[in-house]
């Protein structure tokens, strides 16, 4: 049986690897909206962006309100890497997968 001290421990440990790992997502997605030209922080652009965690260590990241502009700017972003994405599996699908093969030459991309 473990003490409440080892407990609390444990669970303070928990959360903290689910903070790190929400914190990691967080700052991943601030570099992507750099390179897109999005200011992490800018009332204008997008104010908040955090990562949490919540008690049993289940990372999340806090996207805040995000102005129209630029979440217009970012779906439009999502629909054409999708769009390239699916483009580039069309004309080279993954090697070994025999499915994937027959989905191409029978032209369902779905």
């Amino acid at each position: 049986m473990t003490s409440d001290i080892e407990s609390a421990a444990q669970q303070a440990a928990t959360f903290l690897a689910g903070k790190k790992k929400a914190d990691e997502a967080a700052f991943a997605l601030a570099q992507v909206l750099a390179m897109m030209g999005v200011k992490v922080g800018d009332r204008r652009s997008w104010p908040q962006l955090a990562g949490r965690a919540s008690l049993s260590g289940e990372p999340s990241v806090y996207l805040g309100t995000v102005p129209m502009a630029t979440a217009k700017k970012l779906v439009e972003a999502l629909i054409h890497a999708e769009s390239a994405r699916r483009f580039r599996w069309s004309l080279t699908p993954p090697v070994g997968d025999d499915a994937s093969v027959s989905a191409v030459r029978q032209g369902d991309f779905s």
